[in-house]
């Protein structure tokens, strides 16, 4: 099976526990929390991630975290589960997936916005609300400069891309002139 499918199939159901406990975000922010620690971490990334490391070894070093983080039992239970099933490579698919997840069951999406320069907060603002308007959902922006745009945006929401760019439009223009 595909690590991605895998990973999907993890979040599903760890998204659908977390709804019957009603602890959906919850739990979402505490594996972004261990997701950091994970990530920051190369020693205890290596030793969750090891195929040869022992797992009493694994489970100790995830028992420090979940005694100072003190998370849901959902949490601690999935998080277990990984280090037994060794899984814990596919972390951060897992919690890529589930928080992809949690924005869909509640009706939020991230829009990455590629801009020359810099937005002010009153236009970042007045975009936001325009796409929530547009798609009926809360949206958070991400927003990143590229100076290859030469001018305008681009605009990606899941899927779609939306290019205002100078730069895509000069292409197009160059394009129909060649004919």
């Amino acid at each position: 099976m595909h690590e991605s499918t895998l990973a999907k199939r993890y979040a599903t159901a760890l998204a659908e526990l977390a709804v019957e406990h009603n602890i959906l975000e919850a739990v979402g922010a505490e594996l972004n929390s261990f997701l950091d620690l994970f990530r920051t971490t190369p020693a205890l990334r290596f030793l969750l991630t090891s195929p040869t490391a022992e797992r009493r070894d694994q489970h100790a070093a995830l028992a420090l975290f979940l005694e100072h983080a003190e998370p849901a039992k959902v949490t601690s239970s999935f998080l277990k589960l990984l280090v037994d099933k060794r899984r814990m490579v596919l972390l951060e698919s897992i919690v890529a997936a589930y928080n992809g997840n949690v924005d869909s069951r509640i009706g939020r999406m991230n829009v990455e916005l590629r801009v020359l320069m810099p937005l002010g907060d009153a236009h970042a603002e007045r975009l936001r609300s325009t796409l929530s308007e547009v798609t009926g959902k809360e949206i958070r922006l991400d927003v990143t400069t590229d100076p290859g745009i030469l001018g305008g945006m681009v605009v990606t929401m899941g899927s779609v891309m939306i290019d205002y760019s100078v730069r895509n439009h000069l292409n197009r223009l160059k394009a129909s002139l060649r004919g």
